[in-house]
């Protein structure tokens, strides 16, 4: 018995590790960081956050979130661009307090920008009533449910996988959201992304992605809970962050965060903490970033802030590829 328990353990990690990610850009017929977005702001600061899990305090008396802080410190500041880097659903939970917070930052903001992630995929309240259909989502990629990522877009109008040039005061940056919400990046994602970045030559670009790239900062989680599960793409998609001079890489998912890999010079990716604040030594104290790019310093500073004070708290400065 226990034997049977065990292979089908393994057999479960097997099958949940070698999912068949191109089924993520099923709806796209052509190459999304093609078509160009363009759209003009007065601010050349851009706002990140990632991993909001609203609501996940439902179920977990720990989490708490600032919306209010958040929300005033966009408008006070007159940010235009707000990014996220996914998750922003607990297991795919389409809820009116979701969309009620996307509605507060749409009206605060010209453009709201929001990558998929793994968390906005899960199938909606399988731990109450339907346990089966979460393996077959999960494991097999049955899609028996319809979550959050599925009608984020095509319902509500929430900019998705794509490029988007945003020309600012000091300069145009190229924006790309691209999808990595099933640990992977398909070859079909990277094969556009190359042929796109070839023909970006936009000042800046910065790619967002859910998932992690460099994992092990700090000693966090990260180190044993790996971001993306093939070493492979890994490789290729530094390489075409490197020929593109992709200036920087922003991504989520571990909750840990605050953490800079590289200094502009090569691959250079900032890994950002959890927008909710939660009593754990494997998460965060609830974080937001702003992006500030000087054109003609090069430089891109990165300042974060903590979400029950909106104070700011830490910056970091890389070298800008231009």
């Amino acid at each position: 018995m226990r034997k049977a328990l065990f292979v089908l353990l393994l057999l479960s990690i097997l099958l949940s590790s070698c999912r068949i990610p191109e089924s993520a850009l099923a709806g796209y017929d052509t190459n999304p960081f093609l078509e160009e977005r363009v759209i003009n702001v007065d601010n050349s600061t851009l706002v990140f956050f990632t991993d909001a899990h609203i609501g996940r305090e439902r179920n977990r008396k720990d989490i708490k979130r600032f919306d209010g802080n958040f929300i005033s410190f966009i408008r006070d500041g007159g940010y235009d661009v707000v990014i996220s880097g996914g998750d922003m659903a607990d297991d795919g939970e389409l809820s009116e307090e979701l969309m009620d917070f996307i509605d507060k930052i749409k009206s605060s903001a010209s453009l709201y920008l929001e990558t998929k992630g793994n968390h906005d995929r899960h199938p909606y309240n399988y731990k109450g009533d339907d346990l089966s259909s979460f393996w077959l989502n999960s494991i097999l990629m049955a899609d028996t449910h319809v979550t959050y990522a599925d009608i984020m877009e095509s319902e509500y109008g929430i900019d998705s996988t794509g490029r988007y040039l945003i020309s600012t005061p000091d300069g145009d940056i190229s924006i790309y959201i691209l999808d990595t919400s099933l640990r992977s990046f398909s070859s079909r994602q990277l094969s556009w992304l190359e042929e796109a970045i070839t023909k970006d030559n936009t000042t800046f670009k910065i790619l967002v992605s859910h998932i992690n790239i460099v994992s092990g900062g700090a000693f966090d989680q990260s180190l044993f809970m790996t971001g993306l599960g093939d070493e492979g793409e890994i490789s290729r998609f530094m390489e075409i962050c490197k020929k593109g001079n992709v200036s920087l890489v922003l991504t989520g998912h571990h909750h840990k965060g605050n953490i800079l890999y590289g200094d502009g010079s090569g691959y250079t990716e900032f890994n950002g903490a959890a927008y909710h604040r939660a009593d754990s030594s494997f998460e965060s104290d609830g974080w937001w970033y702003t992006l500030s790019l000087d054109r003609e310093k090069s430089e891109i500073t990165i300042d974060g802030y903590d979400a029950e004070t909106s104070e700011k708290k830490k910056s970091w400065k890389i070298g800008a590829k231009l």
